[in-house]
């Protein structure tokens, strides 16, 4: 079957769903919305529901979300012991797609996820309205006092994890945190879809990206029959791990230079490591495809060698020995792997960042900081700038020890999750600037290899990585695939992440491809190739493959290539 077909082949299943949607009606026994105060649920603390009308709602502290939400639905907000705060929003009975979509949050959590929640129950002409939830996972983000997100001096939103009375780890609300709440959540939000509606949700399903992908990830491994499908972005997993490698770039500037290098000579790296590897796919494009094919050496870019930049950006040594370093990912005392790192083409703005100030000040990303001296070293004082690779390591080991078995969350037996019927898509951007993209195909290969090889785990489990995509969403390449939180430019299963797992679900079809498409900030984002362009996206191991003709903007004149091997 040719590209062109596969791409038009999805208009029977889209023409079906919408033909669905259409045909749904009100279940008689369907409870009215306020009915659904007077709910007994177990550990429920309050329970209150109220009646929304279209457009006389916008949700609270959500910056850039203006417009109220232009549906009416029956708002229930439940508190269980002792501080999780849920929210399950459900439209009327006659506009009920009769599905079920969680939405996961960011960070450290802390909040409702309010535009999501609207994203859902506002839905569209092809997947209609879902009933939808969301978690605060048991803690503001705001706050000083003890489990609030602001305590401790917290910079992220992480001091919840930490009792400023005794320095001692608050290790419930951390439990509920990395995955009671999402138990919690998704079992009260099937219960009142029951009181509300008349029955249960006919699919269920997971929807999120970054802490969201882990919580989804979370969900497949301990409650593997609470969701059908699951849509997961940039997954946050091994948190014990990648979270504490997040300062790595920061650290290895302070070792190797003594201070951060500077915004724009990381920006030139870049520049020059996208400009020397672009073409290995045979396709100039602004994009790697691959970065694990890229072997540019940023010791090009020194002071005084030939080609080395003259405006200023140029490198010493040992800032070239940081790049490296930063690259390579986090390592112990002898060298020996901790974790991943940034790939070639990625920003390191994310990770690496620094003040615009003369000489510049380091600026490491928040969420780490928050890991180390309030998880890891449990005191709020600790200076990050007093680790040496020995005690960084030290450091790294005993995040793993504290925090593996409670937040990890990378268990590889999915076998509960198969038999139940569950269906995974992951995806990943290659330019992930904050998340390691590595530490996402690292889990996909443990789980191939403890669930009976790569055809097996194909049949429920695949990953898509996303050449020039940053975090989540955004970047150089073509990134909008109808993802999580973002609008799709075609409701469709190929271009429409959401539409592509219900498929799967509900039709047994299982995605070959998706379609991805530049976003319209695409053209400040790409210098190189500023006119738009959409990409095959293709299960991991295969990456797409320009086949040498054509239109090279089009994804209809690439193909997915790779080893379909077991990789164990």
């Amino acid at each position: 079957m040719t590209n062109r077909a596969k791409i038009s082949g999805s208009c029977g299943f889209t023409i079906a769903l919408a033909a669905s949607v259409a045909g749904f009606s009100a279940p008689a026994a369907a409870d009215s919305c306020t009915k659904l105060s007077s709910l007994v649920l177990p550990e429920v603390i309050s329970i209150t529901a109220t009646s929304i009308a279209a457009n006389s709602f916008t949700p609270p502290g959500v910056p850039g979300l203006t417009a109220p939400v232009p549906v009416a639905f029956c708002r229930v907000q439940i508190t269980v012991k002792p501080a999780i705060n849920i929210e399950v929003w459900l439209p009327p009975p006659a506009n009920w797609n009769h599905r079920f979509q969680a939405e996961g949050g960011g960070g450290y959590a802390g909040v409702i996820s309010y535009s999501a929640l609207a994203m859902a129950v506002t839905g569209d002409v092809v997947t209609g309205q879902f009933a939808t939830a969301s978690t605060d996972t048991g803690h503001p983000a705001t706050g000083t006092a003890n489990g609030q997100g602001g305590a401790n001096g917290a910079q992220a939103g992480g001091g919840f994890a930490l009792d400023p009375a005794n320095d001692m780890l608050n290790e419930g609300l951390i439990v509920d945190f990395a995955s009671r709440s999402l138990h919690e959540m998704t079992v009260k939000a099937k219960a009142v879809i029951k009181a509300y509606y008349g029955k249960a949700e006919n699919y269920a399903y997971w929807n999120g990206c970054s802490t969201g992908g882990r919580q989804g990830w979370m969900e497949a491994q301990m409650f593997p029959e609470d969701y059908d499908g699951i849509l997961a972005g940039a997954p946050a997993f091994n948190w014990d791990r990648f979270i504490p490698a997040e300062l790595w770039p920061e650290l290895v500037m302070n070792l190797d230079v003594g201070a951060p290098v500077s915004q724009s000579k990381l920006t030139a790296v870049t520049a020059a490591a996208i400009k020397a590897c672009d073409g290995l796919d045979g396709v100039i494009d602004g994009v790697i495809n691959d970065p694990r094919q890229c072997h540019f050496d940023p010791h090009a870019l020194v002071c005084g060698r030939r080609g080395a930049p003259t405006d200023g950006t140029c490198l010493a040594s040992q800032e070239a020995d940081a790049v490296q370093q930063i690259w390579r990912g986090a390592r112990g005392t002898h060298g020996e792997f901790l974790w991943h790192g940034l790939e070639p083409g990625a920003s390191f703005a994310g990770l690496a960042n620094s003040s615009s100030a003369t000489p510049p000040v380091a600026l490491p990303f928040p969420i780490t900081l928050d890991h180390w001296r309030l998880w890891i070293k449990q005191s709020p004082s600790f200076d990050w700038t007093t680790l040496t690779t020995v005690s960084f390591e030290m450091g790294f080991r005993q995040s793993q020890a504290k925090f593996h078995a409670v937040i990890g969350t990378d268990d590889p037996d999915l076998t509960a999750f198969h038999a139940s019927g569950g269906k995974m898509i992951t995806y990943h951007g290659w330019t992930d600037q904050l998340i390691f993209p590595k530490g996402s195909i690292d889990y996909f290969n443990r789980v191939v290899a403890a669930n009976g090889g790569l055809k097996r785990v194909q049949e429920f489990d695949r990953l898509f990585m996303v050449p020039g995509m940053n975090h989540c969403a955004g970047g150089a390449g073509a990134d909008n695939f109808g993802q999580s939180g973002v609008v799709p430019v075609s409701l469709d299963p190929e271009h429409d992440a959401v539409l592509a797992l219900q498929q799967w679900v509900e039709q047994g079809i299982a995605p070959d491809m998706l379609i991805a498409t530049t976003d319209r900030a695409h053209a400040a984002e790409n210098p190189t190739q500023p006119e738009a362009f959409t990409r095959p996206l293709c299960p991991y191991p295969e990456k797409a493959q320009y086949n040498g003709a054509g239109d090279p903007t089009d994804a209809a004149n690439f193909v997915c290539v790779g080893e379909q091997r077991d990789h164990q």
